[in-house]
Parts: C-alpha cells; sequence; structure tokens
C-alpha cells in the first residue's frame, strides 16, 4: 500500500490512535504528569467557580434560592408533611431573594423563590413566631411587580401519570441509533427548541438546573465547532446542527457536588437526545473527554466564560430513507444488574 494511501486512511479515521508498544518509562511520567495536570484544571475551576466559601456571587445566589426553594417544596410534598420544618432555609431563601433582586430585576429564579415563600407560609399559617420577617422581605420584592410562576407543591394523580407513560419504553429507545449518515434538509431549529422544552423537565441536584445548551444550525458557525471534536471528522459535513451541552460550575457548593455537573450535565444530555430522536432526527452522541488545551479552544471559538463546563456535544441530523448504523451488542442483564446483593458489615 502506497505511503500516501496508508496517510489518507490514518487521516479520515476517527476515534483513539492504537498503541503498537508497551509504554515505556519516559512515556507513563509523561501521562502521569499530563493527568495530573488535567486534574488541577479541573479541580481549580470547580474551586474558583463554586460557592464552596460562600455565595458571593449572582450565579451562586440563584443556584441557592433555587435549592433552598426546592428544599421547601421537597418537605411540603411529604405524605406526613411537617409544620414548621425548613425554618432556617426559608429565612436564608428571604434573605438571599432581597440580595439577588436589585442585582437581577424581576427573573425566574425571583418569582420562584417568592412563589416557594408564599405557598410555605400558607402552609405554616397561622404565621409562627419567627417567620415574620420573611412576609416582610416579601412584602418589599412583590412590590417589584414579580410575574406568576408555578410553585409549591401540586396535586396530581395516579390515572393520569399512567396514561401519559403508556408508550413502549423499549421499543422507543431501541429505535434510537448513533446516526453517523444524514441528508441535507431545513435547519432544525424549531426542533431543537422543542427538544430542549423537553430535556429542562430532566431532574436536577436540588433543582438548580445548571445546563444549557448552545445549538448551532448556521453551517459556517458548525463547521468551526465540530472540527474541535474528532470523533465526527467521517460524517460531519453531513449534520444539519451541533449541539454543546454545558453546566455552570458557579451553581455548585460542596466538595461532594464536585462530579455532579458531569452527572445533572449526562441526565441532560440524554434527555435531550431522546427528545430529538422524538423530534424525528438522527442523533450522535460527540464525547468531549479531552485534556485541557482542547478544552480551552472550545470555550475560547464559543466566547464561554471560563464557569462553563462542556459535558458532551451531540450531533443532529436527518436521516435518509435506509442507512446503516452499528449493531452495538449490548450486555446481558444478568451483567448489568446486581439484584438486593448481599450487604457487609
Amino acid at each position: 500500500m502506497a505511503v500516501a494511501e496508508v496517510s489518507q486512511r490514518k487521516k479520515a479515521e476517527a476515534g483513539r490512535a492504537v498503541a503498537e508498544a508497551p509504554v515505556g518509562l519516559i512515556r507513563r511520567a509523561q501521562l502521569s504528569v499530563g493527568l495530573l495536570r488535567n486534574f488541577a484544571y479541573d479541580a481549580l475551576r470547580f474551586w474558583h467557580h463554586s460557592y464552596l466559601l460562600g455565595a458571593t456571587r449572582r450565579q451562586h445566589l440563584a443556584a441557592r434560592i433555587l435549592a433552598d426553594a426546592h428544599f421547601l417544596e421537597y418537605g411540603m410534598a411529604l405524605s406526613d408533611a411537617q409544620p414548621g420544618f425548613g425554618r432556617a432555609r426559608a429565612v436564608r431563601l428571604a434573605r438571599d431573594l432581597s440580595r439577588y433582586a436589585p442585582q437581577a430585576g424581576e427573573d425566574v429564579t425571583v418569582t420562584t423563590g417568592l412563589g416557594v415563600l408564599e405557598a410555605y407560609l400558607a402552609f405554616n399559617a397561622p404565621v409562627p413566631e419567627g417567620l415574620g420577617p420573611i412576609r416582610d422581605a416579601m412584602a418589599g420584592l412583590k412590590a417589584r411587580g414579580a410575574e406568576e410562576v408555578q410553585t409549591g407543591v401540586e396535586t396530581v394523580r395516579r390515572a393520569q401519570v399512567q396514561a401519559a407513560a403508556k408508550v413502549d419504553f423499549l421499543e422507543f429507545v431501541r429505535a434510537r441509533h448513533s446516526v453517523r449518515s444524514f441528508v441535507p434538509g431545513p435547519r432544525p431549529d424549531e426542533e431543537i427548541r422543542r427538544a430542549v422544552l423537553a430535556a429542562r423537565e430532566v431532574p436536577s441536584s436540588c433543582n438548580r438546573q445548571t445546563c444549557h445548551v448552545h445549538a448551532y444550525t448556521d453551517p459556517d458557525l458548525l463547521n468551526r465547532v465540530r472540527k474541535l471534536q474528532a470523533g465526527n471528522r467521517t460524517f460531519g459535513h453531513q449534520l444539519s446542527g451541533i449541539l454543546v451541552v454545558t453546566s455552570d460550575l458557579g451553581r455548585w457548593e460542596t466538595i461532594g457536588e464536585r462530579y455532579q455537573p458531569w452527572i445533572d450535565g449526562g441526565l441532560f444530555a440524554m434527555t435531550l437526545a431522546y427528545a430529538l430522536h422524538a423530534e424525528g432526527l438522527g442523533t450522535c452522541m460527540l464525547n468531549w473527554s479531552v485534556e485541557r488545551q482542547q478544552d480551552r479552544k472550545l470555550r475560547k471559538l464559543m466566547g464561554l466564560d471560563d464557569s462553563r463546563l462542556v459535558v458532551v456535544l451531540i450531533g443532529i441530523g436527518w436521516m435518509p430513507e435506509e442507512f446503516s448504523v452499528c449493531a452495538s451488542q449490548r450486555l446481558p442483564v444478568s451483567e448489568i444488574l446486581s439484584l438486593n446483593q448481599r450487604l457487609d458489615g
């Protein structure tokens, strides 16, 4: 085979290079240093942007407002809900709203916090001692003209839930494939909007909703973004859109939450992929497990703030009438399910 032909094949191949020999001592040292540098890159960004040391920024307050509001909703939704629970959270929520609202004006964070506090006071009526300051703070904020939002708790019926969920979900997920063959079509802007509308219903830690979708359907913008992701190089030119899912590092508080941006981002991204599937689009998850230099290139190109963590990219497009996909045999359930496994200790 000619050298030029081999070179061309290597250029066309996607994925990781194949190691041909054992890793030597020098390469081991290089890999160790690189791993530590990338760990430090992630850890320092979390340290800098999270509110581990206190809620000092607007995004910190927004996250804590939503988290405390969710805590109060959670308590009111319990079957044995107890009046008077969460008093300290309610007081902090009112205080945070007073700090946040003058900076933010009226937005969904303010109206959500206010709505939950109103529901909390109603749940605890007559207002017990110690909650009076909450009502005073709310009166000052309500004068700003907050809009109505859905907060507090709501009653749902099992029959309604089961009727809405009556789909063959196993067949639905089996019909979704990682598609790598696409045909030209209109820009799927409306389909993306509908998919994001569905994906926002995904659970998130303390309802902080840290994920954001950066969607590119303009061909020039799409191509500039996709060229920084190696896995799409053999089919990316056929895509009708590329989505970058990010999570906000400034919405996390504790050391134990250091990996939560990826967890919440993964839940959001997979729900988004299923929603796009429901809209008739083919999708392919584009891995963003890259080193810090490549991550910086993408964030610089997109103009992302350093607090935005890139979780994954999703390539989307219109499927041809017939195409090939990987069979991708799955492991048997017996290998991925441990039911009532024995506990030690």
